[in-house]
C-alpha cells in the first residue's frame, strides 16, 4: 500500500511539472483565438484586443499554441497596422512551423519573421530568412509566395540604399506574380521598381514601369491603389519637366482617393510653384490649410508657404513660414529621438522580462524538484506520521497563491507595454512618410544639371565621327543594295556612342524585349534620320522600316500620334 501511494503521488507531481501552468495558459489562449477568429475580417480591432490583451505571457504557451497565436497577430497587423510580435516570439513560431506546419504555413511564418527582423533593424537576418524561404518556395513551386518574398527582399535592399538590387528583386517578383495570376501584386511590384529607378535618376525607365503598373491598376476597382500610381506618375512627370501630364495625374489622384487629399494637393501646389503659377499654388495651400490632421503635412505646408511667399516677394511672411518649418522639423527630430529611446527601453524591459521568466522557470523546476523530495518525505510521513500531511499541503497552496500573484503583476505590465508599443509604431510610420517626402524634394535640385548634360551630350553626338559617316552613307548609298553599307564595327561604334549619350536606351531595349531589327531602328532614330535613310542603312524596304517604327511606338506605349519617335527617345538620359 505505501508503494502504491508513492507511485500515485509521483505521477501527480510529474504531471503538474509538465502540464500545470502551460495547460492553463494554452487553454486561455485557445479560448481567445476561437473568439477572435470570426472577427478578424468583420471587426479586426476587437479581434486584436482579444488576442493581445488576454494573453499576458506568450512565453508560457506551448510551441504550437504560440505559433498559431503569433500568425493570427501578424495577420491582424497587416489588416489594422498594429505591431508584429517580438523577434523571440516569431523565432519560436518559425521553429515550430518548420517542423510541424504545412508548406504555406512555413512560408508565411518566414515572411513575418523577416519583417520582425526588419523592425529590429537587423537587415542581415531578414535577408537570410527571406533567402531560405525563397529557395523553399521555388522548390515547392509556389509562385505567389515567391513573389511576396522577392518583394520583401527588394524592400530590404531599398532600405539599405542598394537600388539596383532592389529593382532586380521587384522585377523578379513581378514575374512570379504574373505566373501566379496575381496581377494586382504584379502592379505593385512594377510600382516599387519604378520608385527605385527614380532613386537612380533613371526617370524614363521609372516612368515606363509606373505606366505599366497604372495600366494594370485600371483593371481593378480600387481607387486608393490607382491613386497611388497616379501620384507616382505625377511626381515622375514633374521631375522630367512634363508639367501638363503631371497636373493631370495629380488632379485625377485627388478625385480617386479622399484619404490622401491633403498630400496630393500639396504635391499639386509644388507643381504650380515649379511652373511659377503662384496664384494656383496659393489656392492649393489655402484649400488645405485648415483640413489636415496628418502630423507630417504641416511641415510640407510651411516649407511650400516659405517658397511661395519668397517668390511673391513677401519676405516677412516667407521668414515666418521658414521659422515655422524649422520648428516643425526640429520637433519631429526630437520626437524621433524620444521614440528611439522609448523603443530601446521597451526592448530592454522585454529582455529583462524574458530573463526574469527564465529565472522563474528555473526556480519552478527547483521548486518542483524539491516538491518531489517533499512528496517522498510526505509518503514516509503518511505511513509514520499521518498528522503532518495536512500542514505540507497548506505550504503548497501558499506557494501557488504567490505564483498567481506574480502572474497578475506581470500581466499588468504586459498591458502597459502593449499600449506603448502601439503608440510608438504609429509615430514611426508618420516619420517614415515624411522622410520619403523630403527625399523627393531633394531630387528636384538636380533637374537643371540634368538639362545641361543633355545639351552637351547632343553636341557630342553631332561631332562624333560615326555620326558623320552614318549621315553620309544614308545620302550616298543606293537603296536596296546587296548589304548594309554599315559594317559590324560601324554598328558597334553607333551602339556604343548612343549608350554613352543615352544610357537609358539599353534599359529600354531590355525591359521591352526589343528584337535586333527593332533595336537597330531605335538606335538609328537617335541620329535623327529619315525613314528612307534608315532603310538604306539597314538594307530594308521603306515599308519594313515604317512597320518597325510602329511596333516600337506600340511597345513603348507612345499612344499620342503627335509625339515623334525621335523626340520621345532623345529625352531619355
Amino acid at each position: 500500500m505505501p508503494m502504491r501511494i508513492f507511485l500515485a503521488l509521483l505521477v501527480i507531481a510529474l504531471g503538474w511539472i509538465t502540464q500545470g501552468c502551460t495547460n492553463e495558459a494554452d487553454r486561455n489562449a485557445i479560448r481567445q483565438m476561437e473568439q477572435a477568429a470570426p472577427l478578424m475580417l468583420s471587426d479586426p480591432e476587437v479581434a486584436h484586443v482579444l488576442l493581445a490583451d488576454s494573453v499576458a505571457h506568450p512565453e508560457l504557451l506551448s510551441p504550437e499554441v504560440n505559433a498559431r497565436w503569433c500568425l493570427m497577430l501578424c495577420q491582424l497587423a497587416d489588416s489594422i497596422g498594429t505591431s508584429l510580435p517580438y523577434v523571440p516570439q516569431m523565432e519560436r513560431a518559425y521553429r515550430y512551423m518548420k517542423r510541424h506546419g504545412t508548406i504555406d504555413e512555413q512560408l508565411q511564418a518566414a515572411l513575418y519573421l523577416g519583417r520582425t527582423y526588419m523592425d529590429d533593424q537587423d537587415q542581415e537576418a531578414a535577408l537570410r530568412t527571406y533567402t531560405e524561404a525563397l529557395q523553399q518556395s521555388i522548390l515547392e513551386n509556389k509562385p505567389n509566395q515567391s513573389g511576396y518574398i522577392s518583394s520583401y527582399m527588394g524592400d530590404v535592399y531599398q532600405f539599405q540604399g542598394m537600388y539596383q538590387q532592389a529593382v532586380e528583386k521587384y522585377l523578379t517578383a513581378s514575374r512570379y506574380f504574373r505566373q501566379a495570376g496575381n496581377h494586382r501584386s504584379q502592379a505593385f511590384a512594377f510600382r516599387d521598381a519604378s520608385r527605385n529607378y527614380t532613386f537612380m535618376d533613371s526617370l524614363d525607365i521609372a516612368l515606363a514601369c509606373m505606366l505599366r503598373a497604372d495600366s494594370m491598376m485600371v483593371l481593378y476597382v480600387d481607387s486608393m491603389d490607382r491613386a497611388g500610381t497616379l501620384n507616382g506618375l505625377g511626381n515622375i512627370c514633374m521631375e522630367i519637366g512634363g508639367y501638363p501630364n503631371a497636373e493631370t495625374y495629380l488632379k485625377r489622384a485627388i478625385q480617386l482617393d479622399s484619404t490622401c487629399w491633403v498630400s496630393n494637393n500639396l504635391a499639386l501646389a509644388d507643381l504650380y510653384l515649379e511652373q511659377s503659377d503662384l496664384k494656383s499654388a496659393r489656392k492649393c495651400l489655402e484649400r488645405i490649410s485648415h483640413l489636415s490632421s496628418d502630423q507630417h503635412v504641416p511641415v510640407d505646408w510651411f516649407y511650400l508657404s516659405f517658397l511661395l511667399n519668397k517668390e511673391e516677394g513677401s519676405l516677412q511672411e516667407a521668414l515666418d513660414a521658414l521659422e515655422q518649418y524649422v520648428d516643425a522639423v526640429y520637433e519631429q527630430l526630437e520626437v524621433k529621438n524620444k521614440t528611439n529611446l522609448i523603443e530601446a527601453e521597451k526592448k530592454h524591459n522585454y529582455t529583462k522580462l524574458l530573463i526574469h521568466l527564465s529565472h522563474l522557470k528555473t526556480r519552478q523546476r527547483v521548486y518542483v524538484g524539491c516538491s518531489v523530495v517533499v512528496c517522498l518525505i510526505l509518503i514516509i510521513c503518511i505511513v509514520l506520521y499521518r498528522l503532518k500531511l495536512k500542514s505540507r499541503q497548506l505550504i503548497l497552496v501558499q506557494k501557488e497563491n504567490e505564483m498567481n500573484a506574480l502572474k497578475n503583476q506581470l500581466r499588468n505590465r504586459e498591458k502597459e507595454m502593449s499600449a506603448i508599443s502601439e503608440q510608438l509604431q504609429r509615430q514611426t510610420d508618420l516619420l517614415n512618410q515624411r522622410m520619403e517626402q523630403l527625399y523627393r524634394q531633394k531630387e528636384q535640385e538636380v533637374e537643371s544639371i540634368r538639362q545641361q548634360i543633355g545639351q552637351k551630350n547632343q553636341e557630342m553626338l553631332e561631332k562624333a565621327a560615326i555620326t558623320q559617316k552614318v549621315r553620309k552613307l544614308s545620302e550616298r548609298v543606293v537603296p536596296n543594295a546587296t548589304k548594309s553599307p554599315l559594317s559590324a564595327k560601324d554598328w558597334a561604334s553607333a551602339y556604343e556612342l548612343i549608350d554613352i549619350i543615352y544610357p537609358s536606351i539599353s534599359g529600354v531595349v531590355a525591359i521591352y524585349d526589343l528584337t535586333e531589327k527593332e533595336k537597330m531602328v531605335c538606335y538609328l532614330t537617335l541620329f535623327n534620320l529619315s525613314a528612307n535613310a534608315e532603310a538604306v542603312l539597314m538594307n530594308q524596304p521603306l515599308g519594313s522600316i515604317n512597320k518597325y517604327r510602329q511596333t516600337l511606338r506600340k511597345k513603348l506605349q507612345i499612344n499620342d500620334r503627335n509625339i515623334d519617335l525621335y523626340d520621345f527617345l532623345s529625352k531619355m538620359m
